[in-house]
């Protein structure tokens, strides 16, 4: 009887608790963005809808990322030259371990909330005369207005680093705010800025800013991971629930990596002989607030 009832009583607070407001650190996650320096990728983030994370990943990993991506890549079936790798979730010793790094997965926690999905994992190369990417927000499959609160977050990890003349993203500061993609003429007039960053710095935006990139004019490649995190009630883009069939996986991933592929959130575990795991599905309602 005390176990019945203290399950409702559990049951009670994870629906009634109050939602951290969008661009809100909620105090469960403050001290780790605190023990990890991010408050001024926080506020830069709230203000201008993207930012970079300083020092988030080490030099030599970011050597192992590059290796991966060009050996994991073919040329795409476009005029631009771009080479790309999709679906790297899983397939790569040093995507699982950018993919999971603390900085990201708290900066994540912070953009899409508690128990966010991993949602794509895609390389490219850009090679030298590679060309521009037009101006788009990366939520914009979601019906407009956008929400308030986030739900798609994207980091970029330029292996080499990324200048302007390197073939950089661009964003237009402050376009989060309008909460819809661009029309074509705003693409046409929008005033863009680079994002330029050191090798082992990590550029984030928030999935209704307006961003695209600039060709490259220098020798040599951009080479880079863009990783996407969903907040959790979102279909993810790209499917990779199946490493959790995959045991051995599953027992040498990263910290972090169940979070990613959503194995203790309750979607898909009602059957006809037994409905939804309601503990799963508890945690779920309590991480939605976060």
């Amino acid at each position: 009887m005390e176990r019945a009832e203290a399950a409702v009583r559990d049951r009670m607070e994870a629906y009634t608790a109050p939602s951290v407001a969008p661009g809100d650190v909620s105090d469960e996650l403050r001290p780790r963005i605190d023990e990890l320096g991010l408050w001024d990728a926080v506020e830069h983030m709230r203000e201008h809808g993207y930012a970079v994370i300083r020092e988030a990943a080490p030099p030599a990993l970011m050597d192992d990322l590059r290796e991966a991506i060009h050996t994991l890549s073919k040329p795409a079936d476009t005029p631009s030259g771009l080479a790309s790798a999709p679906m790297l979730l899983g397939r790569h010793p040093a995507v699982d371990r950018v993919a999971t790094l603390p900085k990201i997965m708290a900066f994540a926690e912070f953009s899409v909330g508690k128990a966010m999905r991993g949602g794509r994992f895609v390389g490219s190369i850009k090679p030298d005369g590679g060309d521009a990417l037009a101006l788009h927000a990366d939520q914009n499959w979601m019906p407009t207005p956008f929400p308030e609160h986030n739900l798609v977050v994207t980091f970029c990890f330029a292996c080499e680093g990324m200048t302007e003349a390197g073939g950089s993203t661009c964003v237009v500061p402050g376009s989060q705010l309008r909460r819809r993609a661009p029309t074509g003429a705003e693409m046409e007039a929008a005033q863009t800025v680079p994002i330029e960053t050191q090798k082992g710095d990590v550029a984030v935006w928030d999935g209704s800013i307006w961003h695209g990139s600039y060709p490259r004019t220098i020798p040599g490649t951009r080479t880079v991971l863009h990783a996407t995190y969903q907040r959790l009630y979102t279909q993810p883009i790209d499917d990779f629930t199946y490493l959790l069939r995959d045991a051995e996986y599953m027992a040498n991933a990263p910290e972090g990596m169940r979070q990613l592929l959503g194995a203790d959130l309750f979607f898909h575990t009602a059957t006809p002989e037994r409905d939804v795991d309601m503990k799963k599905f508890m945690y779920a309602v309590a991480a939605s607030k976060l």
